[in-house]
C-alpha cells in the first residue's frame, strides 16, 4: 500500500508516486503531477491555452512558502493582480512578466497566508477538466480555482493587492522598465495600459 502525503502548500492528500521528482514549489511531487496533467491537457487543446498563464500563476501563489523561489510568487501574486482585477488577458501578463525583470530590495516580501478551511487546488480543476476530457469542465474550474486562491490572499493576507501595485509601480514607474516601447498593440499596449492603471 503506498504512502499518502499531504500538500504543504494546499492541502490536498495524494498517494506517492514511484520515482518521483523532488517538487519545484512549496508542494509534494504528487501535487505537482496533477499540474503537470493538467498542463499537458491545456497544450493538447489549443483553446485552452488562454487559461495556461492563469493556471501557472495560481499554482504559484498557492504554493508560496517553503522553498518556493520568493520571485515565483511575487510573479504569480502580479499575474492574478493583473488578471482578476483588472482583466489582463493571458498574453498582457505575459508581456508584463517580461518587463519585470529580477527582485530588488524594493519588491516586499509575500508571506502566505494560512489555507482556509475549504479552498479549490488543482486537483477539483483535473477532476472537471481533463479527467473528464472537458474543455467547458476545465475552464470553469480554472477559473473558479484563480478566483478561489486570490480570495484566500486578500482575505488572509490584508494589503497583498497594494503590495502588488506598489512593486510595479516601483519596477515600472521608477526604474523606466517600459521605456523603448512604441505602439499600441502587442506587448506594448499592454505596458502602456499597466502604467494607466499605475499613474492613476
Amino acid at each position: 500500500m503506498r504512502l499518502r502525503t499531504t500538500c504543504p502548500g494546499c492541502g490536498i492528500v495524494l498517494p506517492d508516486a514511484a520515482h518521483e521528482e523532488p517538487a519545484r514549489l512549496h508542494a509534494t511531487p504528487a501535487c505537482e503531477a496533477v499540474l503537470d496533467e493538467i498542463l499537458g491537457f491545456e497544450f493538447q487543446h489549443p483553446v485552452m491555452l488562454r487559461f495556461h498563464q492563469l493556471t501557472v500563476d495560481t499554482y504559484g501563489a498557492q504554493h508560496a512558502g517553503g522553498g518556493a523561489p520568493p520571485i515565483r510568487v511575487a510573479y504569480s501574486l502580479a499575474g492574478l493582480w493583473l488578471a482578476l482585477e483588472h482583466g489582463f488577458s493571458a498574453e498582457d501578463v505575459r508581456a508584463v512578466h517580461r518587463r519585470m525583470g529580477h527582485p530588488t530590495p524594493a519588491w516586499p516580501a509575500f508571506d502566505p497566508p494560512a489555507p482556509p478551511r475549504r479552498w479549490l487546488t488543482v486537483l477539483d480543476v483535473a477532476e472537471a477538466g481533463v479527467r473528464q476530457h472537458s474543455d467547458g469542465g476545465h475552464a470553469r474550474a480554472a477559473s473558479q480555482w484563480s478566483e478561489s486562491v486570490w480570495t484566500a490572499w486578500l482575505e488572509g493576507a490584508p494589503g497583498v493587492d497594494d503590495g502588488v501595485e506598489g512593486m510595479l509601480r516601483s519596477i515600472f514607474l521608477e526604474t523606466g522598465h517600459h521605456e523603448g516601447l512604441h505602439g499600441t498593440i502587442g506587448p506594448a499596449a499592454a505596458i502602456h495600459r499597466l502604467l494607466g492603471l499605475l499613474e492613476a
